[in-house]
């Protein structure tokens, strides 16, 4: 009977080092973490037409992630039931009750069909955030 407690104890012990050798093995050999597995551009046009772009490396799924996660890019606006709508960039405002301007997002130069809420973030993709105005009636 004394020999079949120790048999067990032995197994137990063996088995935990074999779990805690297995565990320094996967650290010591795990993949380094990336800072982003997507990289984007960000690119602001203001109303003067000068351009600020911003290389983003991301595993944002949407845009306002990613935005948010770019050094020296700023936004506000306000939130509604279809997202947000960005008002304020870079201290820039396009507000179009006040100024008769908006802040259009467009993607790889196409004019964006989702929100910043919505938009997904695909690696290698440029997203362009541009001061217009619209047409005087």
């Amino acid at each position: 009977m004394k020999n079949k407690k120790t048999g067990i104890i032995v197994g137990v012990i063996a088995l935990a080092a074999l779990i805690a050798v297995m565990a320094v093995v996967f650290i010591l050999n795990r993949p380094a973490a990336s800072a982003g597995g997507k990289n984007i551009t960000i690119e602001v046009t203001g109303s003067e037409g000068t351009t600020t772009s911003y290389a983003v490396s991301t595993d944002a799924e949407f845009l306002k992630q990613a935005m948010d996660e770019t050094d020296g890019l700023t936004y506000s606006g306000t939130e509604s039931e279809y997202g947000m709508m960005v008002e304020v960039v870079n201290g820039e405002q396009a507000i179009y009750a006040e100024d008769n301007a908006y802040w259009a997002f467009y993607v790889n130069g196409e004019y964006g069909q989702y929100g910043i809420d919505s938009q997904p973030v695909t690696d290698g993709d440029t997203y362009s955030i541009v001061y217009e105005t619209a047409a005087a009636e």
